[in-house]
């Protein structure tokens, strides 16, 4: 199955029982992010992009799942044995005014998870 972060999304979404109203309330409160049905719509259905500075981490943080969570079903091809893959880190940036302070501390703790399973 091909990889889509909208279909994860609403999958998500979906599995909590959330309507489309709901997250985009939540949105708003909680981040300050306004969009319409329409846009969570397109989102959804792979036909507008996802803001990953700002419209991802509020999405996670509704949603009470760390960012990487909907990349999980990424598929990329072996690296072939000869040239192994570089070590990278992840370059995701966050509009820390906009996340409630329960935000942050569930941010620091997953970044403190990842970090001590890298050494």
């Amino acid at each position: 199955m091909a990889f889509s972060l909208g279909k994860r999304l609403k999958a998500t979404r979906e599995a909590l029982g959330l309507t489309q109203e709901q997250v985009l309330e939540q949105l708003e409160l909680r981040y300050g992010i306004t969009l319409s049905q329409q846009a969570i719509s397109c989102i959804e259905n792979g036909k507008r992009k996802v803001d990953a500075e700002r419209e991802l981490p509020a999405f996670a943080a509704v949603y009470s799942k760390p960012i990487d969570y909907f990349y999980e079903t990424l598929e990329l091809p072996a690296a072939s044995p000869a040239t192994p893959a570089p070590k990278r880190r992840s370059a995701v940036t966050v509009d820390m005014e906009a996340l409630t302070h329960r935000d942050k501390l569930e941010l620091a703790a997953e970044l403190i998870h990842n970090v001590l399973q890298e050494t």
